[in-house]
């Protein structure tokens, strides 16, 4: 077996370029999520191999993987990296400063109307605190918040708290059925799910959030459940369809406002009547003090939101 060399004085950066190519599984990724050009990603891992003594990536096969002295070395590695985050928070507050960056991931129509107005106060609060922002699907946001590449994300659904993560409800959004102009739907205030029954309504895809917030509202097992018309993978694009009069569609409130010109928008009446918006983070010893007042900040702004989720009259038919 071969021996590691004694005289290893691994470069704290080298680590850090190391753990974003051992989650990414990709050295162009890497280069991306660690701000170098993936020669730069490549240089450093290869020094690191050679410092150690050993491959750390299998090249061989059409798709990079770690090797057995990789993976050990991974799980050194983010102990390392999560301890000099913690010591760099220790030092800031007891030094009484807070200066850095926070990397924020949202959902798009979350990244869209809610984050804006936080982001911009935080950042008149905290002009030392440089903040970054990114789009992701929901399973994409918490896989990076877990390895790393972001700090914290927001979502809709429950709270996922796990031996990883710790996430947090800071608001809720009201539902809401979208129609196109000149549907019937325009003579109620609010809309009941016996009301849907044999209407055509676009969905996203199976699995995503927007899909069960369908599912929920019409579940399988239950009568007057509306007709499938179509699936797509873009909110925004299903929000165009409707306008089209291709069907209906229900969606968190904050996608569209009740004075859309192109839309009917009325509130939903079904037992879920709201969606929550859950920020997570990962979990550690002493977070920094850059993304606790971040969080902190994220509670005042968001949880300031009250959705309406009372009830509402129907109209009555015009005579």
């Amino acid at each position: 077996m071969k021996r590691v060399p004694l005289n290893v004085k691994m470069q704290f950066r080298h680590l850090k370029t190391f753990a974003a190519v051992a989650s990414t599984l990709s050295f162009t990724r890497a280069a991306e999520q660690v701000h170098l050009v993936q020669s730069s990603v490549t240089e450093q891992i290869q020094a690191l191999e050679t410092e150690l003594g050993t491959p750390l990536f299998d090249r061989s096969r059409r798709k990079l993987s770690l090797t057995g002295a990789g993976r050990r070395l991974l799980e050194y590695a983010e102990d390392i990296l999560t301890l000099v985050d913690e010591a760099r928070s220790a030092v800031a507050d007891a030094a009484g400063f807070a200066a850095g960056s926070v990397a924020i991931g949202g959902l798009e129509t979350i990244c869209a109307s809610r984050l804006p107005p936080l982001l911009a106060e935080f950042s008149r609060t905290h002009p030392s605190i440089a903040l970054q922002l990114k789009v992701a699907t929901s399973g994409e946001l918490r896989n990076a918040v877990r390895r790393g590449a972001l700090d914290v994300c927001f979502a809709f659904g429950d709270v996922l708290s796990n031996d990883d993560l710790c996430s947090e409800v800071v608001s809720h959004e009201r539902l809401a059925v979208i129609a196109p102009l000149g549907h019937w739907l325009a003579e109620c205030d609010a809309i009941e799910p016996n009301d849907m029954a044999g209407e055509d309504f676009l969905v996203t895809e199976a699995g995503c959030v927007y899909r069960q917030m369908f599912e929920s509202a019409f579940p399988v097992d239950r009568p007057g459940r509306p007709r499938v018309a179509g699936e797509f993978n873009s909110i925004t694009a299903i929000r165009r369809l409707v306008e089209t009069g291709l069907g209906c569609a229900i969606v968190p409130s904050l996608v569209v406002s009740e004075s859309e010109t192109g839309l009917i928008v009325r509130p939903w009446l079904g037992e879920a009547r709201s969606v929550p918006i859950a920020m997570s983070w990962r979990r550690r010893r002493v977070q920094p003090t850059t993304l606790s007042l971040f969080l902190d900040a994220a509670r005042a702004s968001l949880g300031a939101i009250r959705s309406d989720v009372g009830r509402h009259r129907r109209a009555e038919p015009s005579p």
